[in-house]
C-alpha cells in the first residue's frame, strides 16, 4: 500500500514535462529547421533556426534542471537588425494582432519575445513557428 501511495504522489507531483525526455523539445523544434540543445547558464536551451532567421528557446520552471526534468515553460526569443524596420515596429506588430510580445532594445535591435506551457510541447512550437514566418516577412533581410 506505501508503496502504490508512494508512486501515486511521484505522478501527481510531477509536471507534465517531466514526464518527457528533453529529447522531445529538441525533435519539435527540428520541425521548424535546425537545432541543437545546450546546458547553457544552467539552464536547458535551445538554439535553432526557423526559415532564415534564428531562435533560442530557454526551459524554465521552479525546479527546471538541465536535464529538463521539472520544466513548465519555455521562453521562446528572435531579434532582427534596427535596419530592418522602418516606423514603429511595436505599434506595427501590435496592430497586426500577431501575438507574442515585440519590443525594440536601446540598440535598436527588434526582438520578438513568447512563452508558452510546456504541458503541449508540439503546440507551443507550431505557434512559435507561426510567429517566427511573421517576425521574418516583417522584419528579415
Amino acid at each position: 500500500m506505501r508503496l502504490w501511495l508512494t508512486t501515486a504522489l511521484a505522478l501527481l507531483a510531477a509536471p507534465l514535462w517531466a514526464q518527457s525526455a528533453p529529447q522531445d523539445l529538441l525533435d519539435q523544434a527540428m520541425l521548424l529547421g535546425p537545432a541543437r540543445m545546450e546546458n547553457a547558464g544552467g539552464q536547458l536551451t535551445l538554439f535553432g533556426e526557423a526559415g532564415a532567421m534564428s531562435y533560442v528557446a530557454v526551459a524554465t520552471g521552479p525546479d527546471c534542471g538541465t536535464t529538463g526534468s521539472a520544466c513548465d515553460e519555455i521562453r521562446f526569443q528572435a531579434v532582427a537588425p534596427p535596419a530592418a524596420a522602418s516606423g514603429d515596429p511595436v505599434a506595427d506588430w501590435q496592430g497586426a494582432d500577431l501575438g507574442g510580445e515585440l519590443s525594440v532594445g536601446g540598440d535598436g535591435w527588434i526582438v520578438l519575445t513568447q512563452s508558452a506551457e510546456l504541458g503541449d510541447a508540439a503546440a507551443a512550437f507550431q505557434s512559435w513557428g507561426g510567429l517566427m514566418s511573421a517576425f521574418q516577412s516583417r522584419y528579415g533581410n
